[in-house]
């Protein structure tokens, strides 16, 4: 039996019938057999218009007629199940392919290489009904709309004949589980990490689109819609409290930072949650840098400053991090001073016995509100030098996941017409960030710093301070000895 798959794309201007560059890396990716290296799971995530439900359904005809089996197609929803993903599927597969066809299950027959498979087109709003299936392959259309657990789920039915493959095709929501496992993938084992492979296609790529409809779409949209809609984005979703933020603009690689530079800590206390500190230091143009952070959930206060011993191995505290350098403040949350009803004490006295005496620890200003439009100001670019007054170094894990998944609380019913300032962001990942919001809070008014378009160091007095700081802090084997 012979398929010609070119044949299920639209035609182009020059007559020819072929998938777009990400589409045809989407089809081979998954028609690779994981023996001979494939990924077992394959993400597809793209703008509108990126050919998404078409390579998913052209995919998922493949699979079931190289390899005899069941297979099961899915949305989140029957209608849109219906009016979209199934009706596409009925479009691209040629009618002599099908040896059955029951339009009141959704069930399509196809003949097969030595048999035949069926295909299920089912809704995903009850997923428990899929465990006594063995399948040989799924798709999922806009797994944005579909829970983790149903994905888990269906990886568990997985255990047909042929390939076992599990495709996945949607627009990009966030931080959400899709990122989790096709992206950041730091919850799995590395050998797992290379069973998920993630194609990101922009609406770009798609040539077959109307002439100026991507324009007009950027015209009217805004910044984070055309990131999210167009571009693709994992960074941008509705809700996005620092929408400001951008990899390319505010993730910067680490470097030494200039003893002269006033460097701050701020302190968000937990337990179970994260305990999280993030260092900040003042480049002489008032540019903040968010150079270090620890965060570590389950630490004692004793062991958050001095280090912890865990099966005969050592883990630094934030003392050992520091090595000695000096603070200018160090703000923590003013939750910690309230009092245990059992022993009177506070964890801010606890922090004081564990940190050294001249420790500049303080009470942060906690204004929610205020502190996160601060930092949104930091964080904006000017216009005339194109920098914003907020970089963070890309070792910050932890300060960067939690500011691209920051999301305000979605609005209730009713209260569409509420003003802004009433929004209130998600209670949830936001330790390193109200530790970076009580240092920027000591920031003076960004409207008041002016950015300069030297480069740092490029006067010859910061050079002439540069060399004044080598002599009077000589490194271990350096040939000067220095000066009092």
């Amino acid at each position: 039996m012979r398929l010609d798959l070119n044949k299920c794309f639209p035609v182009a201007g020059d007559g020819t019938q072929a998938p777009l560059p990400k589409q045809l890396e989407f089809l081979t990716r998954t028609l690779t057999p994981t023996r001979s290296g494939g990924p077992k799971y394959v993400g597809y995530i793209g703008g509108i218009g990126s050919g998404k439900t078409m390579i998913g359904t052209i995919t998922m005809l493949a699979m079931a007629i190289q390899y005899p089996g069941d297979y099961l197609v899915c949305r989140q929803f029957s209608p849109e199940l219906k009016v979209t993903t199934y009706k596409q599927f009925l479009e691209i597969c040629a009618s002599e392919l099908i040896l059955e066809h029951k339009i009141a299950d959704m069930m399509i027959k196809l003949r097969a290489v030595g048999g035949s498979s069926n295909i299920y087109f089912r809704p995903l709003e009850e997923p428990d009904k899929f465990r006594s299936m063995n399948l040989s392959g799924f798709l999922i259309d806009e797994g944005n709309q579909v829970s983790e657990e149903a994905f888990m789920l269906l990886q568990g039915r997985l255990r047909g004949p042929g390939l076992r493959k599990g495709i996945i095709v949607s627009n990009p929501n966030g931080h959400d589980w899709m990122y989790r496992w096709f992206f950041k993938k730091d919850h799995m084992s590395d050998w797992a990490r290379n069973q998920y492979h993630l194609i990101k296609a922009p609406s770009t790529e798609n040539k077959h689109l109307p002439e100026g409809y991507l324009e007009s779409l950027k015209a009217s949209w805004s910044e984070d819609r055309i990131k999210r809609e167009i571009d693709g984005s994992f960074d941008a979703f509705e809700g996005m409290v620092y929408h400001e933020f951008r990899r390319d603009v505010h993730v910067v690689k680490p470097f030494r930072i200039p003893d002269e530079w006033p460097r701050y800590v701020g302190i968000d206390h937990g337990y179970r949650n994260p305990a999280a500190w993030v260092w900040v230091a003042v480049g002489p143009d008032g540019e903040l840098y968010a150079y270090r952070e620890f965060y570590e959930r389950e630490w004692l206060i004793s062991e958050i400053c001095n280090g912890k011993k865990e099966y005969g191995n050592y883990f630094k505290g934030t003392q050992q991090l520091m090595r000695g350098e000096k603070l200018v403040a160090a703000c923590i949350d003013p939750s910690t001073k309230a009092r245990r009803g059992t022993t009177g004490e506070s964890d801010y006295d606890e922090y004081i016995r564990n940190l050294p005496r001249d420790f500049p620890l303080e009470m942060a200003r906690n204004d929610k509100q205020l502190g996160i439009d601060r930092v949104k100001s930091y964080l904006k670019q000017n216009p005339k030098s194109g920098k914003p007054l907020l970089y963070v170094f890309d070792t910050c894990s932890n300060l960067l996941e939690e500011i691209t998944q920051y999301r305000y609380q979605e609005t209730k019913p009713g209260q569409e017409n509420r003003r802004a300032e009433k929004e209130e962001p998600y209670k949830v990942n936001d330790h390193a960030l109200d530790a970076l919001r009580y240092v920027v809070m000591l920031m003076p008014d960004p409207a008041k710093v002016e950015v300069s378009n030297q480069p740092k160091f490029a006067t010859l007095e910061n050079s002439l301070a540069q060399e004044l700081q080598r002599f009077k802090r000589p490194k271990k084997g350096d040939p000067f000895k220095g000066f009092p």
